[in-house]
């Protein structure tokens, strides 16, 4: 995970720590996310219920996912609860513990193929923390936009380019797929061209996601739209505006048409 320099956490916030001592008290951590900021983890917030010995609980070098309760800004010390986290919250940070360890993989995947010395690559991720809140939100951003994203913030092309592929190649998630039924009537003499005049707008949509859109004829007067996006937010958002575009060309030919998602 990303280190964050003269940083400390928000009230509220689910961290990583390492456990670094076990008092009759509590336990002492150090935050993973955050350089040289320690924590303590008071033996009432472990457990709801009474806690009699704390390394059953938690154990020296353990790796544990806490909730920040109280920060002293003045003094840089951080108070955290085990027994406030919920299974929810755990659950979340342990996907973006992995999702982060597998962006890293990518990058030392890289550093290896082109033969790039530890520090070097040190210094290429510094330069990517400084631009990204951690290396998977670089991630989602260079498979969307492409490697351009490293070369603007001054990477190397090589590099770059590497990222990009590597990353495309082990951390793409499957493009989701949506349907719809289009029914589609037209009484002009010429009606079949009509149609395909009308179908075709939606094809020449151009977008930068990497969507695909195909239309194939089903059986008069229906036609299966399929659309396929990164995800389906960017799936949903291209889908009404050819919706919207289908609607107005077939009003402008005097075409009837009926759109159903299936």
């Amino acid at each position: 995970m990303p280190k964050r320099d003269f940083q400390l956490p928000e009230e509220g916030e689910v961290v990583l720590a390492t456990v670094t001592e076990i008092t009759p008290f509590g336990a002492y951590v150090t935050l993973d996310e955050y350089r040289n900021i320690h924590g303590f983890l008071h033996v009432s917030e472990i457990s709801s219920g009474w806690v009699k010995h704390i390394d059953k609980y938690v154990k020296e070098n353990q790796k544990v996912i806490l909730k920040v309760i109280r920060v002293d800004k003045v003094r840089r010390e951080v108070d955290l609860s085990l027994r406030q986290l919920t299974e929810e919250e755990r659950r979340n940070k342990l996907l973006l513990i992995k999702k982060e360890e597998k962006s890293r993989s990518v990058l030392k995947k890289v550093a290896l193929d082109l033969q790039i010395p530890e520090q070097l690559l040190q210094s290429y991720i510094e330069k990517i923390l400084e631009e990204y809140a951690s290396l998977y939100s670089m991630i989602d951003v260079l498979l969307l936009k492409g490697p351009s994203i490293l070369t603007k913030i001054s990477l190397p092309e090589d590099f770059s380019q590497r990222v990009y592929e590597v990353a495309k190649e082990k951390l793409s998630p499957p493009p989701v797929v949506v349907n719809e039924i289009i029914q589609i009537t037209s009484n002009a003499p010429n009606g079949l061209d009509i149609i395909k005049q009308v179908l075709g707008s939606a094809i020449t949509l151009k977008d930068e996601n990497n969507i695909s859109i195909s239309i194939k004829y089903i059986g008069a007067p229906n036609y299966r739209l399929s659309l396929s996006a990164p995800n389906y937010k960017i799936a949903e958002h291209f889908l009404k505006q050819v919706n919207d575009l289908l609607q107005k060309e077939a009003k402008k030919n005097r075409c009837e048409l009926q759109i159903k998602r299936v």
